[in-house]
């Protein structure tokens, strides 16, 4: 059997239909043997980061692996945005990199280059890949390619590379005489102390889920709704978690974090006891001040991946297993008497209080036109967010009710991330409504992805916030550089959006007054693709805005306010 029709035999058996990536010289054997099975769907993307940043959500969306591929060094390279993306946010994907000959690899890393288009991607991706090999003969490929599909999936899922000679892949291999690749046992440590996290239930007032990252599987949200039908606990959610309760659940208290909502931060702030789960708590969760967060608070931490307890913050109690794990075990118990309603009231107070839109706002308001055609979208809705100051406004005042889900670009923050990845899931979900939300800084980045868009009639709906700058560094600027806003402002221009739209050959809508808000209905759910330009104000804001910690988000409140707070919080 040829080494590249293994490799499709592989994908085909592993629930792998769809493949993303760019064709050249050194993977049209590999692109070639996935098309010829007629059980791949291959996706022509214009950009090689595209295709990598298609894979992610892909992954997310099918809780599996997916598949891109390339061709050599540049093809390589471009790839390596979408192969941090995974590594950062936990994203399963398998990167086969089409290379240079075998026989033409240098021999030595004093050698700058030997062959044409060649380097050493392996060494490259080191540090943001779990598995990165080069199959330097057709008897590895086996070993390889079970290894890597194994590895990606294993504990904390991620990125796995593999860098294919085209000599390589061309060879002919008899499959079953080649060496396999046997997984470990695992060691079954899981730490599971549920006793003492009932302890702490049982002893709190106002318990608080910090909903990560590692909560998004189907199995982790349908095991925490079970829970919550047995004891309400109020649950927030960071960038990475924010779809893993629909936003219309009774325990659904916000997004958390320096641009998060302010009554998800208040909760945080005053809870006396904190779960979190399956999140890392970098700085934009936890803000400028630690001691700010949760200071009240016994906290547990669970997490698959054991290098992340007690790194951040101290635990009371630190469990190395999965979210779902950790929620059919609480599942499990006796929660006689843990009433939480008191604690439930004061959030709903703090949420009506101070929700993060303004339905009074004459002209257009960003976060409010995402709260309001959150009405206009279908109940399992897919929104992919690009990177920026309209990513905040959608996690601030989108609702993701019901089946939706909303992935973003969380931990690298990469801009141009939404339209590939709307691609990504739109081809898993051909007859579901996929929605891009993109800045006009972000949507350039990859804008040659429409064409992909128009290609193959996907019903997306490409959202342009387009308030002519690069909104959060402009603030940046006005706030910390005097106001100097050079090339967010001063030296940045964006195209005419209508005429893209004619270009591409897809519907086009343009917004400029709340009062056209409803007229957005229709025009979403109408079939096939179409972009939506919103006009903003070039001085937008988002609301709220990071303070010195998160439960001072700016603009502050008065001292008589955090005063009032401070007494509700006392149930």
């Amino acid at each position: 059997m040829k080494v590249s029709d293994y490799i499709a035999q592989v994908l085909d058996e592993n629930g792998i239909t769809t493949v993303f990536g760019h064709l050249g010289g050194f993977n049209v054997d590999i692109v070639d043997s996935i098309y010829k099975t007629n059980k791949h769907h291959y996706v022509l993307s214009y950009h090689e980061q595209a295709s990598s940043f298609a894979a992610n959500s892909h992954s997310v969306l099918t809780e599996n692996i997916s598949v891109a591929v390339a061709s050599g060094a540049p093809s390589a390279c471009n790839m390596i945005a979408g192969i941090a993306n995974a590594f950062f946010d936990s994203n399963a994907c398998l990167f086969l990199i089409g290379s240079v000959h075998s026989k033409a690899v240098r021999t030595s890393k004093d050698i700058r280059q030997n062959a044409f288009e060649e380097i050493d991607f392996v060494s490259v991706v080191s540090e943001i890949t779990k598995y990165a090999a080069r199959v330097k003969s057709p008897d590895e490929i086996r070993y390889h390619l079970e290894k890597a599909m194994h590895v990606a999936l294993e504990g904390r899922k991620g990125p796995v590379v593999l860098d294919i000679p085209y000599d390589v892949a061309r060879a002919d291999v008899c499959i079953d005489k080649l060496k396999r690749f046997i997984p470990s046992a695992q060691a079954g440590d899981w730490e599971l102390d549920i006793d003492s996290v009932m302890a702490l239930l049982r002893k709190a007032k106002k318990p608080i889920f910090l909903l990560g990252g590692g909560a998004r599987s189907g199995k982790s949200r349908h095991a925490l709704k079970q829970l919550l039908e047995k004891v309400k606990i109020p649950s927030v959610a960071s960038l990475c978690g924010i779809d893993v309760l629909p936003h219309d659940h009774d325990c659904y208290a916000g997004f958390i974090g320096h641009y998060g909502n302010r009554y998800a931060n208040f909760a945080l702030a005053n809870c006396d006891c904190l779960i979190i789960l399956g999140s890392r708590l970098d700085e934009r969760q936890i803000g400028g001040s630690k001691r700010r967060f949760a200071p009240n608070a016994d906290i547990v931490r669970v997490d698959v991946d054991k290098v992340e307890l007690g790194r951040t913050l101290a635990e009371n109690i630190s469990l190395h297993t999965t979210v779902e794990t950790f929620f059919e075990k609480l599942s499990a118990e006796d929660f006689t008497g843990c009433d939480y309603s008191a604690w439930h009231k004061v959030l709903y107070l703090w949420q009506e209080r101070y929700p993060s839109y303004d339905l009074s706002a004459d002209d257009v308001n960003v976060n409010t036109f995402f709260h309001v055609i959150s009405e206009f979208l279908a109940d399992d809705a897919i929104v992919c967010s690009d990177v920026g100051q309209t990513q905040m406004c959608v996690a601030q005042s989108l609702r993701i009710d019901r089946q939706r889900r909303l992935i973003n670009s969380a931990g690298y923050g990469s801009m141009g991330f939404s339209l590939p990845a709307a691609v990504g899931v739109a081809c898993v979900e051909r007859n579901r409504q996929v929605i891009s939300i993109n800045g006009d800084g972000g949507i350039q980045m990859n804008i040659q992805e429409l064409q992909t868009v128009s290609r193959e009639n996907l019903p997306i709906t490409i959202i342009i916030v387009n308030n002519r700058c690069l909104g959060m560094i402009r603030r940046l600027q006005e706030r910390i550089y005097d106001n100097r806003t050079v090339a967010s402002v001063e030296g940045y221009s964006v195209p005419d959006y209508g005429a893209i739209a004619n270009g591409y050959g897809l519907p086009y809508m343009k917004i400029d007054s709340p009062d056209q808000y409803s007229s957005l209905r229709d025009f979403i759910r109408q079939p096939g693709p179409n972009i939506v330009e919103l006009v903003a104000s070039q001085e937008m804001r988002n609301m709220p805005e990071p303070g010195a910690s998160i439960d001072l988000q700016t603009p502050l409140l008065s001292d008589e306010e955090n005063k009032l707070i401070k007494k509700e919080s006392q149930v």
